[in-house]
């Protein structure tokens, strides 16, 4: 279902969207490498859709996730952003998306995640997705780049949309890791999100190496770089100070799409017009909601508005 609108806050690039099969097992098996589910959690999933499906539980409804979709997973894919009425736009390709699993082994609090690697994009396929990602983009609105492409996809593929982007006066708010990091920072976004062992692996600065973090975040220009650590929160670095969000009470190590999660919060700070404090502290809550329930980004509102008296905040003045 695409949004008619003139002007959209967000347009979110999901390129590799998936189909999640959580399947949890609550008591210990008592045939050996026979699992039988105890319940099942099936959901349309991809960084890109795990935002849009945290702004509509926020309320916010201005935005356009624009994925990339093939096959009948594709089909399940549009069929499950309808029923959630993530509001979406689909460019279709040949081959079929993928579906990743979730095996939850409830009474040892552990899982294991099982992904895909995803359909490959040709040529021509990728020619044609930019001409649909420049008549969906909009001046002045911000483009929202989380999670990975597919095969064929490549690095410099990406950055000529964000260059058109930024060409047409659009923020730029990344969410990536792996190849793709090296290279978009040398383009200068507006925001970057990023777990602290990726900064690490990709840049090799610690998270406690705040001065590094800094002079790396002003060689590239990068306004607002936020900088995740799981359990013990997240740091903002910005050009006068550092901000610390902390959680005070962890209730379940059941995190995926907290990352995801915590992103859309953030964002939908911003388009509020909120402190970068408070920002920080409506993502923060996000994603500690995000661990409440099995799946990624599904939690309530009421989860999130309580959690947020939940997460202490400390300024550094630069």
């Amino acid at each position: 279902m695409k949004k008619e609108l003139i002007l959209i806050s967000f347009c979110i690039l999901n390129l590799n969207p998936c189909y999640d099969h959580w399947v949890i097992i609550e008591k210990k098996p008592s045939i050996p490498n026979v699992l039988r589910g105890d319940r099942v959690v099936k959901l349309v999933d991809g960084k890109g859709l795990n935002i849009g499906r945290v702004f509509n539980t926020l309320g916010f409804h201005d935005y356009l996730c624009l994925n990339v979709v093939g096959g009948e997973v594709g089909k399940i894919i549009e069929s499950g952003c309808y029923k959630e009425n993530i509001i979406s736009d689909y460019f279709w390709i040949e081959q079929e998306n993928r579906i990743n699993t979730a095996v939850v082994f409830e009474y040892e609090k552990k899982m294991l995640m099982i992904n895909e690697p995803g359909p490959y994009m040709n040529q021509k396929e990728i020619a044609l997705f930019k001409s649909f990602f420049k008549e969906n983009i909009k001046k002045n609105s911000n483009l929202v780049i989380s999670g990975s492409a597919p095969q064929g996809f490549e690095s410099q593929d990406l950055i000529e949309l964000i260059s058109y982007a930024q060409v047409n006066s659009c923020e730029i708010a990344v969410d990536i890791g792996g190849k793709w990091l090296e290279e978009i920072v040398k383009i200068s976004p507006d925001i970057l999100k990023i777990n602290s062992d990726e900064f690490k692996v990709a840049f090799n600065i610690d998270i406690r190496e705040l001065n590094k973090i800094q002079t790396f975040r002003k060689k590239y220009n990068i306004r607002e770089l936020i900088i995740t650590q799981g359990k013990e929160g997240s740091w903002g670095f910005f050009d006068e100070e550092l901000i610390k969000t902390t959680p005070k009470t962890i209730y379940s190590d059941f995190s995926v799409g907290s990352g995801d999660s915590f992103f859309a919060g953030y964002l939908f700070g911003k388009e509020k017009k909120y402190p970068k404090e408070e920002c920080l502290r409506i993502a923060t809550a996000c994603g500690i909601a995000n661990t409440f329930h099995y799946g990624a980004a599904i939690f309530y509102k009421e989860d999130f508005e309580k959690q947020l008296e939940n997460v202490d905040t400390m300024r550094v003045i630069l």
